[in-house]
């Protein structure tokens, strides 16, 4: 069974409504209930790491407050703008994206090892982010017009396969193996939503995992990361520190939590706790209920896209939601799978909450999409 009903392959009628469906107030609050905690998350978080780098305890928290700043503008500019408009910009936001993406390993900044970002007035963007709303928009365009030829492996996956191949090279030469592994996980799992054979998604999903096996065993520092998953009890100095210190920190968190700014996450007891490890620092200082909190906002957030992809008006606006939603679930279960040691540590950030200057505006602007696309929802 799939997500979207394409029985027809027409547009479905759209029910004349005085006021927004609770889905799309649900939606919004949520979205601006995770900024709000993010915000704060990362003002506690990133205040010892400020005060040591740059001897500014807000240093580090004013660039964030003014990334959420721009992105909840994006998010409401984005609400009022018709998402079936995005369709004529689907192969110029492609290109432009890819394109980007050759830059970063051309002229791009180089951080820990990686090079995954452009350097433009003085601030860092990260192009990688930037693909992955492209790729929804690109698809989805792609996959409506071709609807009737869903199981013609040369006329829908074959095209797609090679876009992937392209992409995601480019993103493994940065390298960003996690960034890469999202961008098939969204690719994949609109296409499963359109209704394209498994055996198909097969033939695009097995080779992708043969190449992120490769790429793990011939990196050290991606093998550490998988011993230090699978053996973090063996190791909790070594390899799986991070992991420890993780599990340790929600666990010191307790049912209440020890309060904001309270706690050690922050001071040095687990590694990037305003980024990847954000999720943490939220656990440890707002205890066990602010956690599930922070996780029915998400939920709430995935589970209105994944509605709203089967009531959409037509199956642009379907495939539009089912791709964000599938990009919002990939990336919550990828880096709390990190945190929770259900999955080895990638750097994949958690959705409007982990510090990010180019993630939260585009998460904000697949936000803002989404949402337009549930108010015109039946």
């Amino acid at each position: 069974m799939r997500l979207i009903d394409q029985s027809l392959g027409q547009a479905k009628p759209v029910a004349t409504r005085s006021s927004p469906p609770v889905r799309y107030l649900v939606l919004l609050a949520s979205t601006l209930l995770l900024f709000l905690t993010g915000a704060v998350t990362v003002l506690s978080a990133s205040t010892p790491s400020s005060i040591n780098q740059a001897g500014d305890a807000f240093a580090t928290f004013g660039w964030h407050a003014a990334y959420v700043t721009v992105a909840v503008f994006v998010l409401l500019t984005t609400v009022g703008f018709d998402y079936r408009r995005w369709r004529r910009f689907a192969p110029a936001l492609l290109i432009l994206a890819t394109s980007s993406l050759v830059a970063v390993l051309l002229w791009g900044r180089s951080s820990g090892g990686s090079q995954r970002w452009l350097e433009i007035a003085g601030r860092t963007v990260q192009p990688s982010e930037i693909v992955k709303f492209a790729l929804v928009v690109s698809v989805a365009s792609f996959l409506d017009q071709r609807r009737y030829f869903l199981d013609r492996f040369d006329r829908v996956t074959f095209p797609i396969g090679v876009g992937l191949v392209v992409i995601c090279a480019l993103i493994l030469a940065q390298p960003d193996l996690g960034t890469a592994i999202m961008i098939g996980a969204i690719a994949i799992g609109m296409m499963w939503a359109a209704g394209v054979p498994f055996k198909h998604l097969a033939s695009l999903a097995a080779p992708g995992l043969a190449v992120g096996l490769l790429c793990v065993l011939g990196s050290p520092y991606r093998r550490d990361r998988v011993l230090g998953f699978l053996s973090a009890s063996d190791n909790p100095e070594g390899a799986g520190w991070q992991v420890t210190q993780g599990l340790l920190s929600l666990a010191n968190g307790g049912l209440r939590g020890t309060g904001i700014s309270a706690g050690h996450a922050q001071w040095g007891w687990v590694p990037a706790p305003h980024t990847d490890f954000v999720f943490a620092v939220v656990g440890e200082q707002l205890g066990f209920i602010g956690a599930l909190a922070v996780l029915i906002l998400l939920g709430a957030i995935i589970l209105t896209g994944f509605r709203t992809a089967q009531l959409a008006p037509d199956v642009f606006g379907s495939l539009l939601a089912a791709g964000i939603s599938v990009w919002f679930l990939a990336q919550v279960v990828v880096n709390l799978g990190g945190v929770l040691q259900f999955l080895p540590i990638t750097g994949v950030t958690l959705p409007f909450i982990s510090y990010g200057g180019t993630a939260l505006v585009v998460n904000a602007l697949a936000a803002g999409v989404l949402l337009n696309v549930t108010r015109q929802s039946i």
